[in-house]
């Protein structure tokens, strides 16, 4: 019963925090885009694997994103990640490219349907409208399965989350590179931010690890990756393998395997750099006074939005989660 009632807590906080969000919000319709972009599959491959290659959409055991897997919400309800294969009964083959690239920065489908934000959306509306373009024209040519996943089981309201302008071009190299695919594009905040009990990120220790999922990967040479060069930070992404020698596991094992060992260099130089400007975390201190983190090119309005919105993120997840152990342990 306790987590249960941890699990509404989260659930209740996300949407507060999700609510502010909206209010706080300049950008709430959909960004303007240019009907003539026209995506290149074979990096928009090479940016779906930068994005965990929408994992969520394969795990249902029919194929590759054939969607239905179930993402149990505890009292909110429950979400099935759909069929995007180009099968055009189940799937998405009716589907335009411009179509895939508004899911994508809006989470709105041609049908009217606002998807649910457990999908990243508010992430990936900050992608240039050529890299969404781009990794639409890859799930296009997706092979078609036939799976018909369920319908959505909400008993709230789906929330509606802050969106960003499209970056008006992505930057190619350095820090700002880092800063746009650690940001825009990948997802490593969710596993490598400290929670605090109630499950809800710590950006007072940004990338500063979280217990049993990711640990601290900031600067700090005591308990993080300080003492690292970015050659060996490279590294990692790429093979999996610390300086030492040993070879990463668990998730981010899986990540690697199936996504991070085709980065290039130049990309995986670029997180390292950025890695290396983050403010360092010492895990085995108590947590400092909140940080400015530095930017490059993202207002402080979209700054502020962007974390909200991972905190809301992360209390629907963690909430999910305690709410799905509760039910293991009846």
């Amino acid at each position: 019963m306790a987590r249960r009632i941890i699990a509404v807590t989260m659930f209740i906080a996300a949407l507060v925090v999700l609510a502010f969000a909206a209010q706080t919000a300049t950008v709430q319709a959909a960004p303007p885009r240019d009907d003539g972009v026209k995506g290149d599959p074979k990096h928009g491959a090479y940016l779906f694997l930068l994005a965990e290659g929408c994992g969520c959409h394969s795990e249902g055991g029919k194929g590759f994103l054939a969607g239905g897997e179930v993402f149990d919400l505890g009292p909110a309800g429950k979400v099935y990640p759909p069929n995007i294969t180009s099968d055009p009964e189940t799937g998405i083959g009716n589907w335009t490219e411009e179509d895939i690239v508004k899911v994508l920065q809006t989470g709105h489908t041609p049908h009217g349907e606002q998807l649910f934000p457990v999908m990243p959306y508010a992430t990936f509306s900050g992608m240039t409208n050529q890299d969404a373009h781009d990794i639409a024209a890859f799930i296009k040519t997706a092979p078609p399965v036939k799976n018909t996943v369920p319908e959505r089981q909400l008993n709230v309201p789906v929330p509606q989350v802050p969106l960003q302008q499209p970056a008006a071009s992505a930057p190619t190299s350095g820090v700002a590179r880092g800063e746009y695919l650690l940001h825009r594009v990948t997802l490593c905040s969710d596993c490598h931010t400290p929670v605090d009990a109630q499950g809800s990120p710590d950006f007072s220790r940004y990338l500063g690890g979280q217990e049993g999922l990711g640990p601290n990967i900031t600067p700090d040479v005591a308990t993080g990756i300080g003492s690292w060069s970015q050659e060996q930070i490279y590294l990692l992404l790429k093979t999996g393998v610390r300086p030492d020698g040993t070879k990463v596991g668990g998730l981010m094992g899986q990540v690697v395997d199936c996504c991070f060992k085709d980065l290039t260099e130049t990309d995986g130089f670029a997180i390292a750099s950025y890695l290396k400007t983050i403010p360092a975390v010492n895990s085995a201190a108590a947590a400092a006074p909140p940080q400015t983190l530095p930017t490059t090119g993202m207002t402080g309005n979209q700054t502020l939005l962007a974390a909200l919105v991972t905190l809301a993120m992360v209390l629907l997840a963690s909430g999910a989660f305690v709410w799905r152990s509760a039910r293991r342990t009846k």
